[in-house]
């Protein structure tokens, strides 16, 4: 067996998937973890639960608050999202249930090939747009060029190898049948694919400490998920410690003492300041 192939198809597959699973559980439970001490829904947000989850289906599927600020954003943003939802479903498709084209209808079958086309157009888009436009300019970071240039090296390696590299589909089939068989068999030796898987396993492990986790967090965060119903009910602070609620004769037994001891030395404060200005008066009219 070739070790490289070995190495990339066998040993950092599953390498990537338990430091992806780690991460992820991490990372959720940290969020998870984190009191909500106020509520924090944007608003105008709804008040009922089945509103939150009309809600967060609307930011999920369609990109609502994206779509009421930028509208070219929105296109470009929507564009890639989808379809890399249809290239990963066609990837499951292909590699682990490939006779479901014959259900499908293999014109399905020829029109996925262009979904990597598009998908690589709109990482181009949101590229090009992260660099021409000024604010976004002044935004970025070092890792959100990096991200689309993975992306963009990903979907060009797969739309290579599904053109000009000739890989056979049943082979790759059977290498991901036994990895989670855990019965790994080598992998294609073909170079491409192999560079294409490795870059998959680079974005796998780099997804839980990137922005990427925002496909989680939408669900998490409190702006989303909580209802807008702060003027209907009481929202307790997580933070809240038990306290003993005393009365005021019980106040009164027990730090009365101390407050007469106040009331008296605000008394001769309050003396010695009203001698002191009828002095300064009687010195002025003198």
């Amino acid at each position: 067996m070739d070790p490289w192939a070995f190495f990339v198809g066998d040993v950092l597959s599953y390498i990537a998937v338990i430091v992806f699973v780690i991460g992820v559980l991490a990372r959720v439970g940290k969020w998870l973890s984190v009191p909500v001490p106020l509520k924090v829904p944007l608003t105008p947000g709804p008040t009922t639960y089945p509103g939150v989850v009309i809600r967060l289906a609307k930011e999920v599927f369609l990109f609502r608050s994206l779509f009421k600020g930028e509208k070219k954003l929105w296109v470009g943003a929507w564009t890639f999202h989808i379809f890399l939802l249809t290239t990963l479903i066609i990837h499951v498709i292909n590699l682990l249930y490939h006779d479901l084209w014959s259900v499908i209808g293999y014109g399905w079958y020829e029109f996925a090939g262009y979904t990597g086309i598009i998908l690589f157009g709109a990482l181009v888009f949101l590229l090009a747009r992260r660099i021409t436009a000024q604010h976004m300019r002044y935004l970025s970071k070092l890792p959100d060029y990096f991200i689309l240039i993975l992306l963009m090296a990903i979907v060009f390696m797969g739309n290579y190898i599904r053109s000009f590299s000739g890989v056979d589909v049943k082979q790759v089939s059977a290498w991901l049948y036994s990895l989670i068989a855990l019965h790994p068999i080598p992998p294609p030796s073909d170079p491409y694919f192999l560079t294409h898987v490795l870059l998959a396993e680079l974005l796998i492990m780099y997804i839980p400490f990137s922005k990427i986790m925002h496909f989680i967090g939408i669900f998490v965060s409190p702006t989303r998920n909580q209802r807008n119903d702060g003027r209907m009910r009481r929202h307790r602070n997580p933070w809240n410690f038990p306290v003993k609620i005393m009365s005021w004769d019980e106040y009164w037994a027990k730090f009365g003492d101390q407050l007469r001891g106040i009331e008296g030395e605000n008394e001769g404060e309050a003396r010695e300041e009203q001698k002191s200005l009828t002095g300064d008066k009687s010195g002025v009219g003198g």
